[in-house]
Protein backbone atom coordinates (compact mmCIF):
# COMPACT_ATOMS: atom_id res chain seq x y z
CA UNK A 1 0.00 0.00 0.00
CA UNK A 2 1.02 3.62 -0.79
CA UNK A 3 2.22 6.35 2.05
CA UNK A 4 2.57 9.38 1.38
CA UNK A 5 4.21 12.30 3.78
CA UNK A 6 4.21 16.15 3.22
CA UNK A 7 7.26 18.33 5.11
CA UNK A 8 5.78 20.59 6.61
CA UNK A 9 8.62 23.26 6.16
CA UNK A 10 9.27 22.19 2.27
CA UNK A 11 6.12 21.12 1.01
CA UNK A 12 8.66 18.16 -0.25
CA UNK A 13 6.26 15.05 -0.91
CA UNK A 14 7.51 11.51 0.37
CA UNK A 15 5.67 8.30 -0.75
CA UNK A 16 7.17 4.56 -0.62
CA UNK A 17 5.03 1.48 -0.71
CA UNK A 18 4.39 -0.30 2.69
CA UNK A 19 2.99 -3.72 1.40
CA UNK A 20 2.57 -4.91 4.74
CA UNK A 21 -0.59 -2.51 6.07
CA UNK A 22 -3.98 -3.79 6.60
CA UNK A 23 -7.10 -2.43 7.55
CA UNK A 24 -6.77 -3.23 11.22
CA UNK A 25 -3.77 -1.17 11.41
CA UNK A 26 -5.76 1.48 9.75
CA UNK A 27 -8.06 1.29 12.23
CA UNK A 28 -6.15 1.35 14.94
CA UNK A 29 -4.48 4.04 13.86
CA UNK A 30 -7.70 5.97 13.53
CA UNK A 31 -8.64 5.47 17.01
CA UNK A 32 -7.10 7.34 20.01
CA UNK A 33 -7.42 7.01 23.60
CA UNK A 34 -7.74 10.22 24.83
CA UNK A 35 -10.17 13.18 23.46
CA UNK A 36 -8.42 16.26 21.36
CA UNK A 37 -9.22 17.85 24.64
CA UNK A 38 -7.58 15.77 27.24
CA UNK A 39 -4.42 16.06 24.82
CA UNK A 40 -4.73 19.94 25.22
CA UNK A 41 -5.04 19.77 28.95
CA UNK A 42 -2.37 17.37 29.32
CA UNK A 43 0.16 19.74 27.42
CA UNK A 44 -1.38 22.30 28.83
CA UNK A 45 -0.47 21.13 32.28
CA UNK A 46 3.11 20.66 31.19
CA UNK A 47 5.83 22.64 33.09
CA UNK A 48 7.34 23.94 29.96
CA UNK A 49 8.05 27.03 27.52
CA UNK A 50 4.38 28.58 25.58
CA UNK A 51 6.97 27.88 22.79
CA UNK A 52 7.29 23.89 23.48
CA UNK A 53 3.39 23.71 23.84
CA UNK A 54 3.23 25.11 20.41
CA UNK A 55 5.51 22.89 18.85
CA UNK A 56 3.56 20.12 20.53
CA UNK A 57 0.42 21.31 19.45
CA UNK A 58 2.08 21.22 15.89
CA UNK A 59 3.32 17.77 16.54
CA UNK A 60 -0.30 16.80 17.20
CA UNK A 61 -1.28 17.63 13.46
CA UNK A 62 1.44 15.68 11.29
CA UNK A 63 -0.53 13.40 9.13
CA UNK A 64 0.07 10.79 6.93
CA UNK A 65 -1.95 9.48 4.18
CA UNK A 66 -2.44 5.76 3.54
CA UNK A 67 -3.90 4.32 0.87
CA UNK A 68 -7.35 6.69 1.00
CA UNK A 69 -6.91 6.95 4.52
CA UNK A 70 -5.25 10.53 6.38
CA UNK A 71 -3.67 8.85 10.00
CA UNK A 72 -2.94 11.94 12.29
CA UNK A 73 0.33 9.93 12.63
CA UNK A 74 1.74 13.06 15.21
CA UNK A 75 -1.49 12.72 17.27
CA UNK A 76 -1.00 8.87 18.08
CA UNK A 77 1.89 9.02 19.33
CA UNK A 78 1.19 12.29 21.40
CA UNK A 79 -2.16 9.75 22.62
CA UNK A 80 0.51 7.06 23.38
CA UNK A 81 3.06 9.38 25.23
CA UNK A 82 0.05 10.38 27.44
CA UNK A 83 -1.58 6.80 27.99
CA UNK A 84 2.44 6.20 29.40
CA UNK A 85 2.61 9.50 31.38
CA UNK A 86 -0.43 8.41 32.72
CA UNK A 87 0.63 4.59 33.40
CA UNK A 88 4.29 5.60 34.46
CA UNK A 89 3.64 8.65 36.46
CA UNK A 90 7.56 8.81 37.37
CA UNK A 91 8.67 8.67 33.95
CA UNK A 92 9.08 12.32 32.26
CA UNK A 93 7.11 13.37 29.39
CA UNK A 94 10.06 14.43 27.78
CA UNK A 95 12.31 11.01 28.37
CA UNK A 96 9.34 9.01 26.61
CA UNK A 97 8.62 11.29 23.91
CA UNK A 98 12.30 11.11 23.16
CA UNK A 99 12.22 7.45 23.18
CA UNK A 100 9.29 6.63 21.20
CA UNK A 101 9.51 9.50 18.34
CA UNK A 102 13.40 9.21 18.37
CA UNK A 103 12.95 5.52 17.24
CA UNK A 104 10.00 6.25 14.86
CA UNK A 105 12.00 8.85 13.31
CA UNK A 106 15.34 7.19 12.70
CA UNK A 107 13.53 3.61 11.49
CA UNK A 108 10.49 4.93 9.35
CA UNK A 109 11.60 6.90 6.42
CA UNK A 110 7.98 8.58 5.90
CA UNK A 111 7.39 9.97 9.53
CA UNK A 112 11.04 11.27 9.03
CA UNK A 113 9.99 13.39 6.14
CA UNK A 114 6.72 15.03 8.07
CA UNK A 115 7.71 14.86 12.02
CA UNK A 116 11.60 15.67 11.53
CA UNK A 117 11.25 19.45 10.57
CA UNK A 118 9.20 19.05 13.96
CA UNK A 119 10.84 16.91 16.28
CA UNK A 120 14.45 18.62 16.15
CA UNK A 121 13.43 21.73 17.96
CA UNK A 122 11.56 19.68 20.52
CA UNK A 123 13.74 17.06 21.10
CA UNK A 124 16.62 20.02 22.22
CA UNK A 125 13.86 21.59 24.27
CA UNK A 126 13.00 18.65 26.20
CA UNK A 127 16.85 17.77 26.08
CA UNK A 128 17.45 20.83 28.01
CA UNK A 129 14.99 20.37 31.07
CA UNK A 130 15.03 16.52 31.15
CA UNK A 131 18.06 14.67 33.26
CA UNK A 132 18.38 10.88 33.52
CA UNK A 133 15.41 9.68 35.26
CA UNK A 134 15.30 5.99 37.21
CA UNK A 135 12.89 5.24 35.44
CA UNK A 136 15.13 4.43 32.20
CA UNK A 137 15.82 0.90 34.47
CA UNK A 138 11.75 0.35 34.68
CA UNK A 139 11.30 -2.89 32.55
CA UNK A 140 7.32 -2.11 32.31
CA UNK A 141 8.60 1.00 30.45
CA UNK A 142 10.70 -0.18 28.28
CA UNK A 143 8.08 -3.50 27.15
CA UNK A 144 5.27 -0.46 26.74
CA UNK A 145 8.13 0.93 24.10
CA UNK A 146 8.38 -1.72 22.70
CA UNK A 147 4.71 -2.61 21.84
CA UNK A 148 3.81 0.66 20.94
CA UNK A 149 7.17 0.21 18.33
CA UNK A 150 5.64 -2.32 16.96
CA UNK A 151 2.62 -0.77 16.59
CA UNK A 152 4.22 1.16 14.23
CA UNK A 153 5.88 -1.38 12.35
CA UNK A 154 3.11 -1.49 9.47
CA UNK A 155 4.72 1.71 8.15
CA UNK A 156 7.91 0.26 6.98
CA UNK A 157 8.79 0.57 3.38
CA UNK A 158 10.11 -1.43 1.63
Amino acid sequence: MKIQGINPETGAVFEADAGNIDSNFIDSMLKFDLSDQAIKKQIDNLNVSADVKSLLYSFTKATIKIGEAIIKVGRKIIDFICRLVTEHPNATFGLIFGAIVGFLISSIAVLGIVLGPLFAPIAMAFGLISGLSEDVKDKALARKIDEIKASFSSLETK
